[in-house]
């Protein structure tokens, strides 16, 4: 089986940059997406241990005090386009091809900020798109929420999605459970905010995905991660994540 992971890692993960780092190595995964990268000193020494155990890096060219969207890959991977010519910001979406794979990392913004990337991201059609996956900050307001939380700003994103024929994995798996990838405060209320999206070839593929919530609990960062488990069609190569110091969750239980 091959892996595909998704972290967000709060603020470029400066502040606990060893932990996330072994954390990210750890899974084992043959596809990253890492939400909220900062292209600054932090950034460059994650993509440094990254490539030391295998992987190709490729994040959009922004300012290094935004966050963003770094995509590695156990294959070399090569930008593939992004949503700049719809005015959106290149921070938020990045586009990748992985062989013959194309895959959307998201790093939604919060509030109405979100309303023209989750119209875009609402617009995709499967053509050409196999896998979207990262922090959409949003989700369905029936259980994607803690019952005492306000409601999402577009909500409607994942429903939008689900009708041109993406699958949310992690909900196809699991269609009636609650369980949550960040906690607001003080109020410690719950919101699933992490997804992968597969299009229809490719949602059946996908064997297990699970929330791993120990990076969360640890206070590596405030989400948890995120990882699923499906059989490559075009079979990534195989690396040693040698510098990691952790062990992978097992998406199957």
């Amino acid at each position: 089986h091959a892996r595909i992971a998704t972290l967000n890692i709060r603020q470029g993960g400066a502040k606990a940059a060893e932990a996330l780092t072994s954390r990210l190595l750890g899974y084992g995964a043959d596809l990253l997406v890492v939400n909220e990268f900062s292209a600054n000193a932090a950034g460059a020494q994650l993509i440094s241990r990254l490539e030391s155990a295998g992987y190709t890096s490729a994040h959009p060219s922004v300012d290094r005090r935004h966050n963003t969207v770094l995509v590695a890959s156990r294959r070399d991977l090569t930008p593939h386009g992004t949503f700049t010519s719809n005015g959106l910001d290149l921070d938020i979406l990045w586009c990748v091809r992985v062989g013959e794979t194309v895959v959307r990392g998201v790093y939604m913004p919060q509030g109405t900020a979100k309303f023209p990337t989750g119209a875009q991201i609402s617009r995709t059609r499967q053509s050409g798109i196999n896998l979207i996956v990262g922090d959409f900050n949003t989700g369905n307001n029936d259980l994607d929420k803690d019952p005492r939380s306000g409601k999402f700003v577009g909500a409607e994103v994942p429903g939008r999605l689900a009708a041109t024929g993406f699958t949310d994995l992690w909900r196809s798996l699991h269609p009636d459970n609650r369980e949550f990838s960040w906690f607001s405060r003080p109020a410690g209320n719950g919101f699933r905010l992490d997804y992968i999206f597969a299009s229809t070839d490719w949602a059946q593929r996908f064997s297990a995905c699970e929330f791993d919530h120990e990076p969360r609990e640890a206070g590596e960062t405030n989400h948890s991660g995120l990882v699923a488990s499906l059989e490559w069609p075009s079979g990534p190569r195989v690396i040693t994540a040698a510098a990691s110091t952790s062990s992978p969750p097992d998406p199957h239980t």
